[in-house]
């Protein structure tokens, strides 16, 4: 059934979650809203993100193109200098030429880091902007706020939400350690139950429980002002845990996502959906459900239909990922099938690509052992029903060559397809040109 009006649209995105809440199985979390949100809605039990780093992932998200299509092949910050392509299409430019009123609450990691200029936003689409910090406890007020800041009170609105939780700085964000459920270290060949793991824990616990306030603010607000049923609620994260082996890794702990979607009336409630999904399939998602047709240039797929039992609805047989650049050049994609998972590595790298220098956390320091393996493979290919921690690379046994060509297959025909940059040679970072330039100057004003 689509209805007869567009729906407001709603997106709030949390940092550095994965799945980390208790309606995909954390039963140490409390989260009694996200609880309530399945209720209501759909939980989507498969997804997965376009990269495990903030910038590139939330590009795919709100793009519904892969990362290094619209140019983001690693952080925004100044220092790093990524941006959203000049060319490429936001989903607030969407959604603006779909009638819609567009708003951003909070962190736009795909457009703007730390030292960027508000001059980034410009071109972007959103009408009322408020990219400032944004705590999920302030959710209480500043939910409202920007709802009161609309001038086309008559329009379907587009709200992006993005929260500083549950980004590392727990206790630095005034997050107190939450362990009265106790704490769930989570079955990973990189994780022990040891001190520094459960103090970590604790306070990411303690974080999560926090984003579960702001998403109940958010549920409470549009629940208040008569919103509820004509709002299609987006509930997600950009990429895995600050952990060993999960954020920064293209293994499944380091893209898989919660996803969670309500439209009421339209999607069934209490579903938990386990069709393989791609962040890069919300945004066309959600241009269906406005009425709209995804632009030819989007990647993503619409599960709109799936949602709503319409005829002739299909699903993915396989997605891609990528990650070129984090805190350092570590270029690797990977396709991922409902069985089977590929990750092609471009360059000498530890096959965990984790970053010391950046979590240096306990957690971490407690694992080394289970970190300092031989070096990896160029590729790596998993059997994820016989091997769902990816541990057992069988890229060279010799049964699995026939799976072993048709993924790689499939990964350079996308990687064609899409313009991947790395199929030209290495990809330097923005800012090493203008290094370049500053030293090659020197010499001339020497």
């Amino acid at each position: 059934m689509h209805p007869s009006q567009p729906p407001n649209i709603v997106v709030l995105v949390s940092h550095d979650t994965g799945r980390h809440i208790s309606p995909y199985g954390v039963s140490t979390v409390h989260t009694p809203q996200a609880e309530r949100l399945a209720r209501e809605g759909v939980v989507f039990t498969n997804a997965f993100c376009t990269s495990p780093g903030c910038c590139p992932s939330r590009a795919g998200l709100f793009s519904g193109r892969s990362p290094h299509a619209v140019g983001m092949l690693g952080q925004t910050g100044a220092w790093a200098g990524f941006r959203f392509a000049p060319d490429a299409t936001h989903a607030a430019q969407h959604f603006h030429h779909l009638g819609y009123e567009t708003m951003l609450l909070g962190l736009a990691h795909e457009i703007a880091g730390a030292g960027c200029p508000d001059s980034f936003f410009d071109g972007i689409g959103f009408d009322v902007l408020d990219g400032n910090r944004l705590f999920a406890r302030d959710l209480r007020n500043r939910m409202d706020d920007i709802l009161d800041a609309r001038q086309q009170p008559d329009q379907p609105f587009y709200l992006q939400i993005g929260t500083q939780e549950t980004h590392t700085g727990y206790l630095r964000d005034g997050v107190q350690p939450y362990d009265e459920l106790g704490v769930m270290i989570p079955d990973s060949p990189a994780l022990t139950d040891g001190p520094g793991a459960r103090e970590q824990f604790a306070a990411l616990q303690g974080s999560v429980n926090r984003l579960d306030e702001g998403l109940g603010h958010v549920l409470d607000t549009l629940e208040a002002r008569g919103l509820r049923d004509n709002t299609l609620l987006v509930y997600t994260t950009d990429h895995g845990l600050p952990m060993p082996r999960e954020k920064t890794t293209l293994y499944d702990r380091g893209i898989g996502v919660f996803l969670m979607m309500r439209y009421p009336g339209v999607f069934a409630a209490g579903r938990r959906c386990d069709t393989l999904i791609s962040n890069i399939d919300v945004l066309p998602t959600l241009i269906e459900a406005a009425g709209g047709t995804p632009a030819a240039g989007i990647e993503g797929r619409s599960v709109f239909p799936l949602l709503t039992g319409a005829a002739g609805a299909r699903e993915r047989d396989m997605l891609f990922a990528e990650k070129t650049f984090h805190t350092s050049y570590d270029p690797i994609r990977c396709v991922r099938t409902r069985q089977f998972k590929y990750i092609f590595n471009f360059e000498s790298v530890r096959p965990e690509n984790y970053c010391l220098d950046i979590y240096n956390k306990p957690v971490l320091l407690e694992n080394l052992a289970a970190l300092e393996r031989s070096p990896a493979r160029f590729d790596e290919l998993y059997d994820l029903d016989a091997d769902p921690q990816e541990t057992k690379n069988l890229a060279e046994e010799p049964h699995m060559q026939a799976v072993r060509r048709r993924l790689a297959a499939a990964l350079v025909t996308w990687m064609t397809d899409t313009s991947d940059p790395l199929l030209h040679g290495p990809v330097a970072s923005p800012r090493f040109y203008q290094k370049l330039y500053w030293l090659q100057r020197q010499r001339q004003e020497g």
